[in-house]
């Protein structure tokens, strides 16, 4: 049986396309038609069950044994973002670099990843990757939980092939988040936004608006299935289906594509085919 991290190998890529692989939660790999691989928020351990005793939903679709990436973004240190028990493993068996806020860099280097391998990026700030510019843009993700505070949360524009696309990472809605939509001349391709409304992330119905002001070719719900039996209380919004809906009612006119973990989806200028 051919695995995912096996199916990603293998997959060309066309030139002027990305293709972009969900690994649940806010997790994506993202392939480019030369062949990079960058890995975003990859959780491929369970060690939130140790720490807040809530168990993945299911096994992670690729394991970190198997994981290639050139490059691993992480959005905000919370450790399904940034893996404690995943990420020294993968440093270890590879030479792959990491990309995240500075307090993820702290704690990279805190597990003796080498320092030539890591590099910081805030807010505001860009950083170019072979074939592929990642620009951090704001995210307010307020979990409300003492001791894991991310003021220095990140979302990710992430261009390349001549595309644009947009992963919000974990936030509120924010009015600083419409600044996306103001570059009429080089609109966003895709849009990649947490929906599930608890633990410091839009619902669905933000979400939702958020999409519409920005005006993107393609959503992609995501951070709605990761958690076994965990529903997030009566605020959460795990239903994809919200999103469309809202979105619709809005007048927005984009491609709402709800993804299966592990399931791929190819981005283009037109729309995620």
């Amino acid at each position: 049986m051919t695995t995912l991290a096996q199916t990603i190998a293998e997959t060309s890529v066309l030139p002027g396309s990305v293709m972009a692989w969900w690994l649940g939660g806010t997790g994506f790999v993202f392939k480019t038609s030369a062949g990079t691989q960058l890995y975003v928020d990859p959780y491929f351990s369970n060690c939130v069950a140790q720490i807040f005793g809530v168990e993945r939903a299911a096994p992670p679709p690729i394991p970190v044994e198997e994981a290639a990436p050139d490059l691993v973004i992480a959005t905000h240190w919370h450790e399904d973002h940034l893996d404690p028990e995943g990420l020294p493993i993968l440093a270890r068996r590879s030479h792959t670099l990491f990309l995240g806020p500075p307090s993820c860099r702290s704690r990279l280097l805190g597990w003796l990843v080498p320092a030539d391998r890591v590099t910081a990026i805030s807010a505001g700030e860009s950083h170019t990757f072979r074939d592929i510019t990642i620009r951090a843009v704001a995210a307010r993700h307020q979990a409300n939980i003492h001791g894991w505070e991310t003021p220095d949360a990140i979302g990710l524009l992430i261009e390349t092939e001549g595309l644009r696309i947009y992963h919000t990472g974990d936030t509120e809605y924010d009015l600083r988040l419409r600044a996306l939509a103001y570059d009429k001349e080089r609109p966003i391709d895709a849009m990649l936004t947490v929906i599930n409304g608890a633990g410091g992330n839009m619902n669905a119905h933000e979400a939702a608006l958020l999409a519409w002001q920005i005006n993107p070719r393609t959503i992609i719900p995501m951070h709605h299935i990761l958690w076994k039996g965990f529903t997030g209380g009566e605020q959460a919004t795990l239903d994809p289906a919200l999103l469309a809906d809202t979105y619709r009612r809005l007048g927005g006119t984009g491609d709402v594509r709800g993804l299966a973990v592990g399931e791929g989806v190819e981005i283009t200028r037109s729309a995620a085919g």
